[in-house]
Protein backbone atom coordinates (compact mmCIF):
# COMPACT_ATOMS: atom_id res chain seq x y z
CA UNK A 1 0.00 0.00 0.00
CA UNK A 2 1.48 3.44 -0.94
CA UNK A 3 1.87 6.18 1.69
CA UNK A 4 -0.90 8.14 -0.63
CA UNK A 5 -3.68 5.29 -0.27
CA UNK A 6 -2.47 5.23 3.73
CA UNK A 7 -3.13 9.21 4.11
CA UNK A 8 -6.40 8.93 2.11
CA UNK A 9 -7.95 5.82 4.04
CA UNK A 10 -6.85 7.57 7.21
CA UNK A 11 -8.54 10.80 6.23
CA UNK A 12 -11.48 9.37 5.36
CA UNK A 13 -11.84 7.70 8.72
CA UNK A 14 -11.19 10.69 10.28
CA UNK A 15 -13.72 12.92 8.51
CA UNK A 16 -16.21 9.70 8.99
CA UNK A 17 -15.65 9.79 12.87
CA UNK A 18 -16.08 13.30 12.73
CA UNK A 19 -19.40 12.85 10.99
CA UNK A 20 -20.74 10.22 13.28
CA UNK A 21 -19.81 12.47 16.59
CA UNK A 22 -21.69 15.60 14.87
CA UNK A 23 -24.95 13.42 13.42
CA UNK A 24 -25.03 12.11 17.31
CA UNK A 25 -24.94 15.46 19.02
CA UNK A 26 -27.70 15.53 21.50
CA UNK A 27 -30.43 18.18 20.97
CA UNK A 28 -33.52 19.45 23.41
CA UNK A 29 -36.96 17.57 22.16
CA UNK A 30 -40.17 17.68 22.81
CA UNK A 31 -42.51 14.69 22.27
CA UNK A 32 -46.03 13.83 23.54
CA UNK A 33 -45.59 16.64 26.41
CA UNK A 34 -42.06 15.39 27.61
CA UNK A 35 -38.95 16.78 27.10
CA UNK A 36 -35.96 14.84 26.30
CA UNK A 37 -31.99 15.92 25.78
CA UNK A 38 -30.86 13.00 23.68
CA UNK A 39 -32.50 9.83 24.53
CA UNK A 40 -32.73 11.00 28.27
CA UNK A 41 -36.14 12.29 29.23
CA UNK A 42 -35.96 15.29 31.44
CA UNK A 43 -38.36 14.69 34.28
CA UNK A 44 -38.70 17.89 36.26
CA UNK A 45 -38.51 20.00 32.57
CA UNK A 46 -42.06 22.16 31.25
CA UNK A 47 -42.48 21.13 27.76
CA UNK A 48 -45.33 23.90 28.16
CA UNK A 49 -42.78 26.45 28.75
CA UNK A 50 -39.55 24.85 28.04
CA UNK A 51 -37.74 26.89 25.23
CA UNK A 52 -34.20 26.20 23.87
CA UNK A 53 -31.56 28.52 23.81
CA UNK A 54 -28.64 27.14 21.95
CA UNK A 55 -25.04 26.62 23.04
CA UNK A 56 -26.65 23.63 25.51
CA UNK A 57 -29.02 26.00 27.43
CA UNK A 58 -32.25 25.56 27.66
CA UNK A 59 -34.97 26.86 30.42
CA UNK A 60 -38.66 26.56 31.35
CA UNK A 61 -40.27 28.11 33.74
CA UNK A 62 -39.10 26.50 36.75
CA UNK A 63 -35.04 25.58 35.86
CA UNK A 64 -32.24 26.30 33.74
CA UNK A 65 -30.62 23.93 31.95
CA UNK A 66 -27.06 22.78 30.74
CA UNK A 67 -26.55 19.74 28.69
CA UNK A 68 -29.67 18.65 30.61
CA UNK A 69 -28.21 19.11 33.66
CA UNK A 70 -30.32 21.25 35.63
CA UNK A 71 -28.32 24.42 36.97
CA UNK A 72 -28.85 24.92 40.76
CA UNK A 73 -29.91 27.98 41.89
CA UNK A 74 -30.10 29.67 38.81
CA UNK A 75 -33.11 31.97 38.23
CA UNK A 76 -35.38 31.03 34.99
CA UNK A 77 -37.19 34.49 34.80
CA UNK A 78 -33.35 36.27 34.82
CA UNK A 79 -31.23 33.62 32.81
CA UNK A 80 -30.16 35.25 29.41
CA UNK A 81 -27.69 34.14 26.80
CA UNK A 82 -25.84 36.68 24.56
CA UNK A 83 -26.38 36.31 20.83
CA UNK A 84 -23.33 34.89 19.44
CA UNK A 85 -23.03 37.99 17.54
CA UNK A 86 -21.80 39.98 20.68
CA UNK A 87 -19.55 37.04 21.43
CA UNK A 88 -16.86 39.09 19.59
CA UNK A 89 -16.20 41.92 21.77
CA UNK A 90 -18.76 44.37 20.66
CA UNK A 91 -17.34 44.81 17.09
CA UNK A 92 -13.66 44.48 18.25
CA UNK A 93 -11.64 42.52 16.15
CA UNK A 94 -9.91 40.07 18.50
CA UNK A 95 -10.73 36.29 18.29
CA UNK A 96 -12.22 34.79 21.45
CA UNK A 97 -10.55 31.78 22.91
CA UNK A 98 -12.48 28.77 21.70
CA UNK A 99 -14.01 27.87 24.92
CA UNK A 100 -15.73 31.29 25.34
CA UNK A 101 -19.68 30.89 26.03
CA UNK A 102 -19.48 34.68 27.42
CA UNK A 103 -20.12 36.02 30.94
CA UNK A 104 -24.40 36.16 31.96
CA UNK A 105 -25.73 36.40 35.51
CA UNK A 106 -28.71 36.09 37.26
CA UNK A 107 -30.43 37.73 39.87
CA UNK A 108 -28.40 36.24 42.19
CA UNK A 109 -25.26 34.83 40.73
CA UNK A 110 -22.66 35.35 37.71
CA UNK A 111 -21.23 32.48 34.99
CA UNK A 112 -18.61 32.50 32.98
CA UNK A 113 -19.71 29.69 30.57
CA UNK A 114 -21.06 26.71 33.03
CA UNK A 115 -18.60 27.98 35.44
CA UNK A 116 -19.86 30.05 38.70
CA UNK A 117 -17.75 32.72 39.74
CA UNK A 118 -17.43 34.47 42.93
CA UNK A 119 -18.85 37.61 42.21
CA UNK A 120 -21.61 39.70 43.11
CA UNK A 121 -24.56 39.65 40.74
CA UNK A 122 -25.58 43.48 41.57
CA UNK A 123 -22.62 45.38 40.96
CA UNK A 124 -21.45 42.79 37.98
CA UNK A 125 -20.61 44.57 34.40
CA UNK A 126 -18.68 43.69 31.49
CA UNK A 127 -16.32 46.00 30.09
CA UNK A 128 -15.23 44.29 26.70
CA UNK A 129 -12.30 42.14 25.65
CA UNK A 130 -13.41 39.47 28.14
CA UNK A 131 -12.60 41.66 30.87
CA UNK A 132 -15.87 42.13 33.56
CA UNK A 133 -15.51 43.24 37.34
CA UNK A 134 -18.14 43.92 40.26
CA UNK A 135 -17.45 46.04 43.24
CA UNK A 136 -14.32 43.58 44.44
CA UNK A 137 -12.68 41.54 41.69
CA UNK A 138 -11.60 42.10 38.22
CA UNK A 139 -12.49 38.94 35.80
CA UNK A 140 -10.93 38.16 32.50
CA UNK A 141 -12.67 35.37 30.45
CA UNK A 142 -13.90 34.03 33.78
CA UNK A 143 -10.43 33.91 35.92
CA UNK A 144 -9.96 36.61 38.15
CA UNK A 145 -6.96 39.20 37.48
CA UNK A 146 -4.81 39.14 40.15
CA UNK A 147 -3.64 42.60 41.88
CA UNK A 148 -6.05 44.41 39.97
CA UNK A 149 -7.82 47.22 41.25
CA UNK A 150 -11.91 46.54 40.67
CA UNK A 151 -13.06 50.36 41.84
CA UNK A 152 -10.87 52.48 39.34
CA UNK A 153 -10.38 49.31 36.79
CA UNK A 154 -11.45 49.56 32.76
CA UNK A 155 -10.67 47.95 29.62
CA UNK A 156 -8.61 50.44 26.93
CA UNK A 157 -8.90 48.18 23.98
CA UNK A 158 -6.66 45.42 22.06
CA UNK A 159 -6.43 42.68 25.28
CA UNK A 160 -5.72 45.98 27.54
CA UNK A 161 -7.04 47.07 30.82
CA UNK A 162 -5.65 49.01 33.54
CA UNK A 163 -6.72 50.89 37.03
CA UNK A 164 -5.36 53.68 38.69
CA UNK A 165 -1.76 51.70 39.47
CA UNK A 166 -1.45 49.15 37.19
CA UNK A 167 -1.62 48.00 33.45
CA UNK A 168 -2.92 44.51 32.25
CA UNK A 169 -2.69 42.66 28.71
CA UNK A 170 -4.77 39.68 28.61
CA UNK A 171 -5.72 39.44 32.34
CA UNK A 172 -1.73 39.31 33.05
CA UNK A 173 0.24 42.29 35.48
CA UNK A 174 2.45 44.13 32.75
CA UNK A 175 5.73 44.96 34.47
Amino acid sequence: MTQTSVFRKSLLLLVMTGFCLFASAQRYEIDRGHVYFGHALLKYADARTFRDLGCGYAKDKYNVYMDGRVLENVDPSSFRLKEPSSWRNQGRNEELPPSHRGYYKTKFNVYYGNKKLDAHAQSFEELGGGYAKDSFTVFYYGQKVDGAMALTFKYTGDGYGEDSYDVFYKGKKIE
